[in-house]
């Protein structure tokens, strides 16, 4: 019980941001185009300044492999898992493309960097660069193939060339990369200049959870029920339960197992309703398992990472 107060008590900060911006979006404080602009700010912003600063002051040595190889597994396991059992019991295309996409996509930029600085004075970079470098890329290139592939239309290729752009543009990557070459290279950056991207890059962990709260709609959960809970729950309770003892069978340390953890549970990406409703796919499932899945985690991220104390790990 111990245990799990602590991991309360980590969450509930967390949690408590995030329902005051759905608490101000429901009494008309926030409206669309606040969140809409907001969401700019965040995205092409605050977080690519927060990871390249990540990146320019990381102590990277090495290339840690075998972590690379977890994390490109663990999203292959539950992407292709989740699919090969999906297409038996979902008929309608669109519900489950978006069942699919929803079930193995995480939200780890937006809500799992709050978690991770709160579980660490100072989150280890290298594994976050390994899970945003690798792990995002991964997750947009079996985004795009599997809307694609059940899109409004069925003659549609997916196109490597594509999928490369999309993710090259991507703010986060651009970022990493950035931060990467100045931290290589030693190129030296004004003090104020540094400071002046630390105080945007702050505002990176509040401002995203006052977006997510904002976005979530309990109205109409009761709608497609059962595909809204498998989603979530494989999501946010059977992801972690598989991948974090793969983890452990493989011999990773305590970080990278706590970071991984935080990867895996993280509730479903709110990407996922903006992909789906431009790549034709059911744009209302979508909202209606992102916000089931925040539900779960108030409660599985509490236990999973009591559970994680528990052991040692965290």
């Amino acid at each position: 019980m111990t245990h799990f107060l602590l991991g309360a008590n980590i969450i509930f900060p967390i949690f408590f941001v995030l329902f005051v911006g759905y608490a101000a979006k429901e009494k008309g404080f926030l409206d669309d185009a606040f969140v809409r602009k907001a969401t700019w700010l965040v995205f092409y912003i605050a977080l690519p300044l927060k990871l390249f600063d990540n990146m320019r002051t990381a102590e990277i040595r090495t290339l840690n492999v075998p972590y690379v190889l977890y994390i490109l597994s663990g999203i292959s396991i539950i992407f292709f898992g989740t699919w090969f059992f999906a297409r038996f019991f979902i008929k309608d295309r669109k519900k489950l493309s978006s069942f699919i996409h929803c079930a193995f996509r995480s939200n780890f930029v937006y809500v799992g960097f709050p978690i991770l600085d709160a579980l660490y004075d100072t989150p280890p970079a290298e594994h976050i660069m390994i899970i945003i470098a690798f792990g995002l890329t991964l997750y947009n290139i079996l985004a795009i193939f599997i809307l694609t592939y059940y899109g409004e239309d069925p003659d549609a290729k997916v196109r490597p060339e594509a999928i490369a752009i999309k993710v090259l543009k991507n703010p986060m990557i651009i970022g990493i990369l950035t931060g990467l070459l100045f931290n290589f290279l030693h190129i030296p950056v004004y003090g104020g200049l540094t400071d002046g991207m630390n105080l945007l890059a702050r505002l990176s962990t509040p401002l995203s959870l006052i977006l997510i709260g904002a976005g979530l709609d309990f109205s109409s959960l009761k709608d497609d029920l059962g595909l809204i809970l498998a989603a979530a729950s494989i999501r946010t309770v059977l992801t972690p339960l598989i991948l974090v003892p793969l983890g452990l069978f493989m011999g990773l340390g305590k970080t990278e197992l706590g970071v991984a953890y935080v990867f895996w549970s993280t509730p479903c990406a709110i990407n996922c309703f903006i992909f789906a409703r431009e790549m034709g796919s059911d744009y209302r499932l979508a909202s209606k398992i992102i916000t089931a899945s925040f539900l779960f985690a108030m409660i599985t991220y509490p236990i999973g990472i009591g559970w994680l104390q528990l052991l040692g790990v965290l």
